[in-house]
């Protein structure tokens, strides 16, 4: 029995993958040395290995379940004769309480998580002789049972698991796992433990190709593969996303519902599903549990996150950017995701990120970093006793510059008139002439306009009205530089909101707009960049490009504050490309506007005045994944050791 068990576990052709081959291999040597331990007695528990062969029909699941007839010695207590025969009669009985023994503990679940209700078609019991089995080998006879589970349409998702021993069990038991999609001839060959479920997606219109298809034909089938699931093609894989940018360092994380329960159990009522009111209760147990668990140094300094993002996922949810719908989901095959953020001043100096969620499920995580224009593949594993991942910054420094721009447009000389004192000096004047033929009246009437004229003179500070100089032409901005001013200020305005907290956007916002169009405009384009496609997250402006730009005429005096002969006017037509970025891949839309701006000189600067919106179109949205520019394909992100995956070219090709 040892001797089979070694052989079947450590070869390379059953357990694909180096990394999974090793360390399965030195998890069942070390059970080996402790089962060696034991006497070799009636009682002794060794590993059981069985073979669970799946067919996946589009109306049915096919299940041919190999084992020895000493596993119905250990499952279902046969007991030998006096000779230490167990008699063919005794195998029968077993084989028939093996059967619901089967049903009940090879679970095959829906995309919803419910179990499809199967039954024993034929049990294969032709190598028992009539005359029994010795005790000495059992390990020389196999049974095999076929099972049928009826599908009522082609599924997209099947998730198998099985608990062949309880948790209290002193003895493994392990199935090795070999499933085929009908239409294609490659195989998913995975070491199966209890109470480790295996999801397996099926695409009925592409299914996987033949193992002997070409390179080229392969890497478009999983290239297409990839862009069908955004990237996330595992269903039993804990998926790492690291983000370091200007003003935060976010750390992604996509974990199975199962593999979270591995660390800390959730209450439920039932054990196989989690409830909405379940879900909220667990929330703050989960956070609590990730804002402790792999802690997050920035610039020597640990910080503290915000989970900005904690969802619980079915199988059919694809784009985690988006927020989950709130239902009921499966322990086997649900997922939750979380985000953790930890704020920054700028462009930090370090990031390290340690890996602490270990234990016998997690013995690695692959993780992607992306840091600007740079992607890294870090790795996080127990045996190889590497959890940190350290990030120096190459020389880059936040800079979002928001430059005021100067007027240099020259106005024309102001003409200032006191209009109190000029009155007072023309009634002067008038007064003086008036008396220059009366004599009688003279000498008071002068009196009187002296009064008036030092009257005059002393109101000369007071009531001036000034204008610009008739004689000089209305200065004119060219075309040419009317839209060089406003693409600077435009841009700046869109810049703004790189800034991530409000008081910084207004600071930014204030050198480009003035007075109450300010905060206008703030509400406007902070709606403008949400995406109502991912749950109106706020987008991150990534260009802005400008159709047309025509100088209109001059501002009438309808337009409040413009009082400024050199204030001006321009038609736009432009677009605003916006990307929002979760879980490794980019989400874009891209926005179509017409609008006039009117532009006025405020303390020697131009400044964005009002805004009339004449039309808006929303451009078709677009999802792609991010490129991540290391030398390790991106079919292999991630993979952790609870999940075997296939090694090679079959590797790769054997999840259908």
């Amino acid at each position: 029995m040892t001797m089979r068990v070694a052989k079947t576990v450590c070869d390379p052709g059953r357990l694909p993958g180096s990394k999974n081959r090793l360390q399965h291999c030195l998890l069942f040597c070390l059970a080996l040395v402790i089962s060696g331990l034991v006497p070799a007695t009636s009682h002794a528990h060794p590993i059981s290995v069985s073979q669970e062969n799946v067919y996946v029909k589009r109306d049915k699941v096919l299940i041919s379940m190999q084992i020895y007839v000493e596993d119905l010695y250990f499952f279902q207590k046969l007991e030998p004769d006096e000779q230490n025969i167990v008699s063919q009669a005794k195998i029968k009985k077993a084989i028939e309480q093996h059967k619901q023994f089967l049903l009940d503990r090879l679970q095959v679940r829906d995309i919803n998580g419910e179990r499809l209700q199967g039954k024993v078609v034929s049990v294969d019991d032709s190598s028992v002789k009539p005359e029994g089995v010795a005790m000495s080998d059992l390990m020389q006879f196999t049974l095999v049972f076929e099972l049928e589970f009826p599908l009522k349409t082609p599924p997209e998702f099947l998730t198998f698991s099985q608990e062949l021993v309880d948790s209290s069990a002193g003895f493994p038991a392990l199935v090795q796992f070999n499933l085929k999609q009908e239409g294609s001839e490659t195989p998913y060959a995975v070491s199966m433990k209890p109470r480790e479920p295996q999801t397996i997606r099926f695409n009925w219109d592409h299914p996987p190709l033949a193992p002997d298809a070409s390179e080229a034909d392969w890497q478009k089938w999983l290239k297409d593969r990839r862009e069908e699931t955004l990237g996330i093609t595992s269903y039993g894989t804990i998926y790492s996303f690291l983000y370091i940018e200007d003003f935060e360092v976010r750390h992604e994380i996509l974990i199975p519902l199962a593999t979270l329960e591995s660390f800390f159990t959730l209450d439920k009522k039932d054990p196989d599903f989690l409830s909405v009111a379940e879900q909220e209760a667990s929330r703050d147990k989960i956070a609590e549990y990730f804002a402790k668990s792999n802690p997050v140094e920035i610039d020597g300094i640990t910080v503290k996150p915000v989970v900005s993002r904690l969802d619980f996922y079915g199988l059919d949810f694809k784009d985690f950017a988006k927020p989950a719908e709130k239902k009921r989901v499966s322990v086997a095959n649900a997922r939750v995701g979380i985000i953790l953020t930890y704020s920054t001043k700028g462009t930090p100096d370090t990031v390290k990120v340690t890996w602490d969620m270990f234990n016998r499920s997690v013995w690695s995580v692959e993780s992607v970093c992306f840091a600007f224009d740079e992607s890294f593949r870090p790795v996080f594993s127990k045996l190889e006793r590497n959890s940190e991942f350290q990030w120096n910054n190459p020389g880059r420094k936040v800079s979002l510059d928001v430059n005021p721009v100067a007027v240099t447009l020259q106005p024309r000389p102001l003409w200032t008139i006191p209009v109190v004192s000029g009155l007072g000096f023309l009634l002067c004047v008038m007064m003086c002439l008036s008396q220059v033929r009366r004599k009688n009246s003279r000498k008071r009437t002068l009196t009187v306009a002296g009064v008036v004229f030092l009257v005059s003179l002393l109101c000369l500070p007071l009531a001036q009205v000034s204008f610009a100089s008739p004689l000089q032409p209305v200065p004119e901005i060219s075309g040419e530089k009317a839209e060089v001013v406003f693409k600077t200020l435009h841009k700046n305005i869109y810049r703004s909101f790189d800034y991530h907290t409000d008081s910084d956007v207004f600071d930014a916002l204030a050198k480009s707009a003035e007075g109450s169009f300010l905060e206008t405009l703030y509400r406007q384009i902070n709606q403008s960049l949400k995406m109502q496609e991912q749950g109106g997250a706020i987008s991150r402006v990534t260009d802005v490009n400008w159709e047309s730009i025509e100088l209109q005429p001059r501002p009438g005096p309808e337009v409040e504050g413009s009082l400024d002969e050199r204030s001006f006017a321009v038609k736009a037509t432009w677009t605003v490309a916006g990307t929002v970025e979760h879980w490794g891949h980019i989400h874009t839309r891209t926005n179509k506007y017409q609008g006039i701006f009117f532009l006025e000189p405020k303390d020697g600067v131009w400044k964005l005045t009002g805004m009339e919106l004449l039309d808006e179109e929303r451009l078709p949205f677009k999802t792609r994944l991010r490129e991540v520019k290391v030398e390790a394909p991106v079919e292999e992100t991630p993979v952790e050791t609870s999940e075997p995956a296939p090694s090679k070219k079959t590797a790769d090709k054997s999840s259908p």
